[in-house]
Formats: structure tokens, C-alpha cells, sequence
């Protein structure tokens, strides 16, 4: 009977280093978000022959992760989840015995993306737009997916960084942003909630989990007030119904602008009202912005949306998962 195995791959400024990764890597952990925040990795090393601590690795090195697992549920279940390239970007070593942590992470080294604070007027453009100059910008490719086509038509980053402002602008019209394999990828939350789910995690599956829900901070409708350009009177849009209403203090363009605007922020503010935390045997599978069914727990069953999966090798492989209820979205 062939026994399971899960290992991972590490490729160190384009050099295959997998075999000696076996020897003085303890332990591998790669978290993967849906948006807001950088996946990230850490590799925590022996470095007994200070191979690591001489070397000293360099900043701004790029290091490539893929997760392998062989027989894992079942003989011939073989499979492998590409968790990216990475920018190293921290390093530390202590002892005796030497031992080490790399860590990278997904943002590319490029100082105005991440670092460089601009200043500028978008006139006229659309999200997509202001995305690809971005991602130009950073010499990384960009995957926006979603429909949104409509044009702003004045906004200002002041003194952000391009991933600051890409980013807020992305949430103010409720869309997503994070950064995949040297990509900016864009993409409507709410349409991927929608989706049909990846697969079920049932309590068996489960080594500990949790759930919790909260109506505070959670709306039924809004308002927004925005001043009409051609007319220079104030106008106020509202949606939904209830007594839960949310007040947006975003400026508009228009009604439709508006109306934009304020479901996005009503969407974002109801999402995690209901959360769970769950951990298995490690999986390749599931991937942060899919959504899984959850099963065995009475009330807390349901369809749930991976706001981020993080998984750990080291004595084992085990997956982890912060998720979120998909609960009906506030519409016009």
C-alpha cells in the first residue's frame, strides 16, 4: 500500500533548490487571501552549516512555491497547487543551533507599487484602465475579471502608493484586488459568491473549528448624498429597506455612481456577519475567492466564501480556513 506524502517545491531566483529543501527546511507555511492583504510564505530552516547565514540571501529575490501532494486521499491521487512567486522581503537567523526564517511575499519589488507615495488626478477612465497603467507601471501582467466598464469621472490618489490607492478604489465599488504570480487579479466578490462551490468540507473532515455571528455592524439598505455637478444641489440616494441603515460618506458622480457605490458599501460592511474558522488534513484543493459547502453542523451548514486558506508543512500537512457565510446581497 503506497503511503501518502506532501512536499513543496521551492524554486530560489529561477534555481530548482527542492532536494536540498528536504534536507534543511522545518517547516512551510503559504497563506493565500482573497483580497486586502499580500499572500505570503515563510520557510523556517536548520542552517547547521550556515550555508543560508553566509550566503545571506538577498532581498528583493524572487522565490516560486509549489505544493505537491502523491497518494493523498487515495493511491494515484496525485496533485499540486501553484501557491506563486514571491518577493523575499524579510530574513532572521539565531542559534546556537543556527537555525533561520525566509519570508516573501506576493506585492512586486517595484517602489512605486508598494512603497512610492503618488499624487495624481484619474480623469475619465475606468477601473480597468487605471489597473493596466498600474500594473505596467510594476512590469507585472493584470487579470481583471469582471464586467465592470463604467467611467469615473475625476478621482484623486493623494500620496498613496499605487497598491494603497488600486486597492481602495477596488472596495469603494466593490470589487476585489490581490496580487497572484507576479499578477494584479480583479474580480467581483459578490459574482464569485455566486458561483457554484468548489466542494464540501463536512464536520468529519474537520480536526477543530468555530463559528460565530453578529448582527451589529450589519445593514439592510443605506444612503448616500452626493452633490449634482451640473446642478450643484445636494442628492440623496437610498437602497434597500429596514431599519439597519448604513450612511456613506463617499462622494458620487451621479445616481448611478451612486448607487454603485453605496451597494458596495453596504455588501462590505455584511460580509463575515456570519465567520467560521476550520482546520483539516492538509488540501490542495481549495483556493481563497471560491466558495465551499458546509455540512454536519446543524445551523452552521451552509455555503461559505474563502476569505483565506493557509497551509502548513511541517509535521504533517494541514490546511486552515477563515470563511465566510454567502448570505443574500442588498440590491436596488
Amino acid at each position: 500500500m503506497k503511503t501518502r506524502s506532501a512536499k513543496v517545491e521551492i524554486t530560489y531566483n529561477g534555481q530548482n533548490i527542492t532536494i536540498p529543501m528536504g534536507q534543511f527546511a522545518t517547516s512551510f507555511s503559504y497563506t493565500d487571501n482573497a483580497s486586502g492583504e499580500s499572500d505570503g510564505i515563510d520557510i523556517n530552516i536548520q542552517d547547521s552549516k550556515k550555508d543560508w547565514m553566509n550566503g545571506m540571501p538577498t532581498k528583493g529575490a524572487t522565490i516560486a512555491a509549489v505544493l505537491k501532494v502523491n497518494d493523498w486521499t487515495k493511491a494515484g491521487d496525485n496533485r499540486r497547487l501553484n501557491c506563486g512567486t514571491f518577493i523575499l522581503d524579510d530574513f532572521s537567523f539565531s542559534g546556537p543551533p543556527t537555525t533561520g526564517t525566509i519570508s516573501g511575499v506576493s506585492v512586486p519589488a517595484a517602489s512605486a507599487f508598494k512603497e512610492r507615495k503618488l499624487t495624481k488626478t484619474w480623469e475619465a477612465v475606468t477601473i480597468a484602465e487605471i489597473a493596466k497603467t498600474i500594473a505596467a507601471a510594476a512590469s507585472i501582467g493584470l487579470v481583471f475579471d469582471t464586467a465592470a466598464s463604467f467611467k469615473i469621472a475625476a478621482i484623486e490618489q493623494s500620496k498613496q502608493t499605487d497598491c494603497e490607492f488600486l486597492c481602495k478604489l477596488c472596495e469603494t465599488y466593490g470589487l476585489s484586488m490581490k496580487v497572484y504570480n507576479s499578477k494584479i487579479i480583479i474580480f467581483d466578490r459578490e459574482t464569485y459568491k455566486a458561483k457554484a462551490y468548489a466542494g464540501r468540507i463536512d464536520a468529519s473532515d474537520m480536526e477543530s473549528w468555530s463559528w460565530k455571528t453578529t448582527l451589529a455592524g450589519t445593514y439592510t439598505g443605506g444612503a448616500l448624498t452626493y452633490t449634482d455637478p451640473s446642478t450643484e444641489k445636494e442628492i440623496t440616494f437610498t437602497t434597500g429597506a429596514g431599519s439597519r441603515v448604513l450612511e456613506c460618506a463617499e462622494k458620487a458622480d451621479n445616481a448611478a455612481d451612486a448607487e454603485r457605490i453605496l451597494l458596495a458599501a453596504i455588501n462590505n460592511a455584511n460580509h463575515g456577519s456570519t465567520s467560521m474558522s476550520v482546520s483539516t488534513m492538509g488540501e490542495v484543493k481549495y483556493v481563497a475567492g471560491q466558495t465551499v459547502q458546509i455540512t454536519g453542523l446543524g445551523k452552521c451548514n451552509g455555503k461559505y466564501y474563502i476569505d483565506k486558506v493557509t497551509h502548513d508543512l511541517g509535521g504533517g500537512y494541514k490546511s486552515s480556513y477563515d470563511l465566510s457565510r454567502v448570505e443574500t446581497a442588498v440590491t436596488r
